[in-house]
Order: C-alpha cells, then sequence, then structure tokens
C-alpha cells in the first residue's frame, strides 16, 4: 500500500461492516485545524472534511460573515484613527481580497443570492473607503494649496 493514499473508514451501524472511502476524491468543505490548539488528551487532526452540503453551506456562511465583520472592524478602526489615508488603502486592499476569496472559495458552498448580497456589501464598503480617502485627499490637498496663498508674495 501507498504510504500517501489515505482513507475514511466508516462502520455502518446497521451491518456492522466498516467501509474505506478515498477521502481525496470526496467532494466537501475542508477545515483545517488552528495552531497551537492542544488540550489535555487532545487527538491531533490537521483537516477535516464536511460532505453534507447544508452543513457546508452554514459553516462557509460563518467564516464569509466573520470576515466581513472583520473587515467592518478595520474599517471603522481607520476612518476613526487615521488622518493621512494610507490605513484605507490597506483596507481596501482586503476588501478586495475578500470579493476575491468570496467568489474563488466560497462559490460552490453557498447560494447564488448570498453570494450577490456580499458581493454589494463588499462593493458597498469599498464605495466609502474610496469617498473617505477623496475626502481626505481633498482637505490634505486644499489645505495646502491654502497655505501657498497665504504665503505667497504681496506688493
Amino acid at each position: 500500500m501507498d504510504s500517501d493514499t489515505k482513507f475514511l473508514i466508516v462502520k455502518d451501524k446497521e451491518t456492522k461492516v466498516i467501509k474505506y472511502f478515498d477521502y481525496d476524491k470526496i467532494d466537501g468543505y475542508r477545515l483545517t485545524s488552528k495552531k497551537n490548539a492542544n488540550f489535555f488528551d487532545d487527538i491531533n487532526i490537521s483537516s477535516v472534511i464536511i460532505i453534507n452540503p447544508s452543513f457546508s453551506e452554514k459553516i462557509a456562511r460563518k467564516k464569509m460573515n466573520s470576515k466581513f465583520e472583520r473587515l467592518l472592524t478595520m474599517m471603522n478602526i481607520v476612518c476613526d484613527e487615521d488622518d493621512t489615508g494610507e490605513g484605507l488603502d490597506i483596507v481596501l486592499d482586503e476588501a478586495n481580497k475578500l470579493k476575491m476569496e468570496l467568489f474563488n472559495k466560497y462559490r460552490k458552498y453557498l447560494e447564488e443570492e448570498e453570494i450577490e448580497l456580499m458581493y454589494k456589501k463588499i462593493e458597498i464598503v469599498e464605495r466609502e473607503l474610496d469617498l473617505r480617502r477623496k475626502a481626505i485627499e481633498y482637505t490634505n490637498g486644499y489645505g495646502e494649496y491654502q497655505e501657498e496663498l497665504e504665503t505667497g508674495k504681496s506688493r
């Protein structure tokens, strides 16, 4: 037997027979364990594959919503504290990354309506950040223009 071959063992309760599956070919939502999550008498598991479509949809929706909430908190922190606009670019990049992750990773687990709704939410956040960046650039540019007017030549 090849050392790279991996199997899933399932015991059928009714027939008392153990069935073997090659779990690399099973299509499902893959979860990985957290790093440094050690408990007393624990079993080390590197990944879990969720096969049930409704459960994988719930898990994907929960993960996507938590990432969106993290994006909103980043946006609030940056908008409240950053006057230079450097943090806004970072949050815009995170929003773009989340949008790409929505289409590439969660597309096959979520329904089309949920994907469109989350896409629209991310677009609203991106527009708000873009408007905030333009406002900061305008105020910084206007302030420099005002200083040039005050320090200009006079007769």
